[in-house]
């Protein structure tokens, strides 16, 4: 439906559920081996029944696979492994035939360092594309060329990388190949507001937005804290001074179409998070925070304790009491960014009935429940036998840093 210049009323995602399809895995409908749109289609009668509401696709945009879809080359278009845009058309129109809304993950705070923004940006600072990414010069130590500051990324070693040809460093937060966007320059915004009407004007009903509390960088990009790895430089690119207005400026696109916006806020504390969710100017709709998934482990699952089901108890509440009359929770247990909670926070012995207690503890809380591919089946963790055999960066990554004890094969 095309955008009016006023703004819509929105649907009452208050009322709703929604199913999350991390689409490589989840149905292959031509026999390739790899989920796609064909597969969705076939199953949309099924997510139908489960009773949920509508679908968040994690990204089917092109994209190099560095981070599994999470590294977009091309924003305006669907990856050849799963179909193309005349098929997305088919599961968008069939989804709201059965009266399911569609959410697609638009993941702006980083690119593939493969879209051709970056290519270009690489070329020189002097064409169209030169700001489009956050470059700096290196700093020197004696003869020695080092990084612009200290931040460590939370995939892949130092958060930045060298250009030979720029004479210049490219911050990335997460893997290398995925640097980040300036978004401080108004041309990536209005690139942003056009990606977004893209998939508005074809019927698009909202949109889960990655890490979206790490749009906005501290302008000087200061040095972090120096004992901490991965997220020394939180601090000075979460929640950062210009965010509420670059998210104002999005806000006004997608209630022109009614639609609605979740946002993904690792390590946001409540009272933040109430800035950008509260009342009829508020900027979110949703957050997908992540106190409720560190019941067994400290700030990452990779650092594990046992299940502290006070914890556990402690957040729930925490976000049900302060978000109360003027926010709105979206409730979830497992999504494509954690492992099984079943094999979490549970009996595996007694899978069933474990999965069964923790979808009743979390679904029947005041909010929007999420539900992630297979969970309503009870699926637990796979086990491979090497980390070589895994392909996530995340998961490579953590591995080298937290276990450099276990010996080399």
């Amino acid at each position: 439906m095309p955008a009016s210049e006023s703004a819509m009323k929105q649907y009452d995602f208050r009322k709703m559920s929604f199913y999350q399809i991390w689409i490589r895995s989840f149905c292959d409908g031509n026999g390739d081996g790899i989920g796609d749109l064909y597969g969705v289609y076939d199953k949309l009668e099924y997510i139908r029944s489960l009773g949920v509401d509508g679908i968040w696709f994690s990204p089917i945009y092109p994209s190099p696979n560095a981070d599994y879809g999470y590294d977009i080359s091309d924003y305006k278009n669907i990856h050849p492994d799963y179909g193309t845009l005349e098929q997305f058309r088919k599961v968008l129109h069939r989804a709201h035939e059965l009266g399911l809304k569609v959410l697609l993950d638009l993941v702006i705070n980083h690119t593939s360092d493969e879209h051709p923004w970056f290519v270009e940006s690489c070329k020189g600072k002097d064409n169209p594309y030169s700001d489009y990414y956050i470059w700096r010069d290196p700093r020197w130590k004696g003869e020695e060329k080092i990084p612009p500051n200290n931040w460590y990324s939370q995939f892949e070693g130092l958060a930045w990388e060298y250009h030979p040809q720029r004479e210049q460093y490219y911050l990335h937060i997460f893997a290398k190949k995925q640097p980040d966007l300036n978004m401080d320059n108004p041309r990536v915004r209005e690139e942003v507001k056009d990606i977004m009407r893209f998939w508005l004007d074809m019927g698009v009903d909202g949109f889960r937005e990655d890490v979206i509390t790490y749009i906005s960088k501290h302008p000087q990009l200061p040095d972090g804290i120096p004992f901490l790895p991965a997220i020394n430089g939180l601090p000075f690119y979460k929640d950062g001074p210009n965010l509420n207005r670059y998210l104002r400026e999005f806000r006004k696109v997608v209630l022109q179409y009614g639609a609605i916006q979740i946002g993904e806020a690792p390590m946001t504390p409540v009272k933040t998070a109430l800035t950008y969710l509260q009342g009829k100017d508020r900027v979110l709709d949703m957050m997908i925070q992540f106190d409720t998934m560190m019941a067994d482990c400290f700030l990452t699952e990779y650092v594990h304790h046992r299940f502290w089901l006070k914890k556990l108890k402690k957040a729930f509440s925490l976000w049900q009491n302060e978000l109360e009359g003027k926010a709105w929770n979206a409730l979830y247990l497992e999504n494509h960014d954690h492992p099984r909670v079943i094999s979490r926070y549970r009996s595996r012995k007694y899978w069933r009935e474990s999965g069964t207690m923790l979808a009743a503890c979390y679904i029947l809380q005041r909010g929007t429940p999420f539900i992630y591919q297979g969970q309503e089946i009870g699926m637990t963790n796979i086990r491979l036998h090497s980390i070589d055999e895994y392909l996530d960066v995340a998961s490579v990554q953590a591995y080298h840093t937290f276990f450099r004890w276990e010996k080399k094969e």
